[in-house]
């Protein structure tokens, strides 16, 4: 059985920015980089303290870790629009503009840059368009958030990638949305994941309207289905009870086994377990189908 590490450290206050360094000495990044993107999670208009979007305090210990292995490159912070949002009133709404100035690095709207087709041999599709900066640079860092998920029960690393859809309205392909995970994920390969689960969101209403619950880890490693795997584990779920994660083990993108490294150790999951009505959320799944099911009838 193959195995991917995962590392795990804890962070607290003024610690993030040891905590975050001490996370890329352990995921051992290139020595050298000169192009860097970075892609964050701003899905709606929600401040950093709901746990919902990207924490500026964390981008920041995160640029700086950066800033201080590679003082010369070029680091782009990446955002697209998704269905109810703009991502150029995000930056400033969100405080992300100021963090990224402080640290040289640039602010990207997906939606303004080059996109480009690539062939996926994906679960719903043979092409995929895709943005141009993430195959332009040669460090790619995926920097989710934790959370739960109303339709998917987690939101972590691969469903990060969604937002990276072209199209600004992505409801159609909530549909099938562990397929477009998937597929997405086909398209688009980060070299590693770092996630922020400092502040996370937990509840039956996530992303956006669960409740804040303070954890207080960052999570990281190079294997997108390991990590979330991981991550999975952490919030008290079986990782093959997530449609997403068990198809996109089975689609190659990754391990759902994982061995960890740093501060934590598997006997303490029990701790950060999250709170999610598994008997609520069978019954919403049930809710939108018989809606959908009346819609087009």
């Amino acid at each position: 059985m193959s195995f991917s590490k995962v590392s795990v450290v804890k962070c607290s206050g003024e610690e993030r920015r040891t905590a975050m360094a001490r996370l890329i000495h352990l995921l051992g990044l290139p020595e050298t980089a000169n192009r860097i993107a970075i892609k964050l999670n701003l899905c709606d208009y929600r401040k950093w303290e709901t746990g919902a979007t990207s924490d500026p305090k964390v981008v920041g210990a995160l640029l700086e870790a950066l800033r201080t292995r590679y003082p010369h490159a070029k680091i782009f912070l990446c955002e697209n629009d998704s269905t109810d949002t703009l991502v150029e009133n995000l930056w400033g709404y969100l405080g992300v503009d100021a963090v990224a100035a402080r640290y040289d690095a640039k602010c990207i709207s997906l939606s303004k840059e080059a996109w480009t087709r690539v062939p996926v041999r994906g679960l719903r599709i043979s092409e995929l368009e895709v943005p141009a900066i993430f195959q332009d640079c040669d460090l790619f860092i995926n920097h989710p958030k934790l959370k739960t998920h109303g339709k998917t029960k987690i939101t972590c690393g691969l469903k990060n990638l969604f937002g990276c859809y072209r199209q600004k309205d992505k409801r159609p392909l909530h549909q099938y949305l562990d397929d477009a995970i998937v597929d997405i994920n086909m398209a688009i390969r980060p070299h590693f994941v770092i996630v922020d689960a400092d502040l996370c969101v937990e509840g039956n209403r996530g992303p956006t309207q669960g409740l804040p619950k303070q954890v207080g880890l960052f999570i990281g490693g190079q294997d997108p289905v390991a990590v979330d795997a991981f991550c999975a584990s952490l919030m008290g779920f079986w990782p093959s009870t997530i449609g997403h994660l068990r198809k996109a083990a089975r689609a190659g993108l990754g391990s759902l086994t994982y061995r960890l490294t740093g501060d934590l150790r598997p006997e303490s999951l029990r701790a950060y377990r999250f709170r999610f009505s598994r008997s609520k959320f069978l019954f919403m799944g049930i809710v939108r189908r018989v809606l959908s099911w009346s819609e087009a009838h």
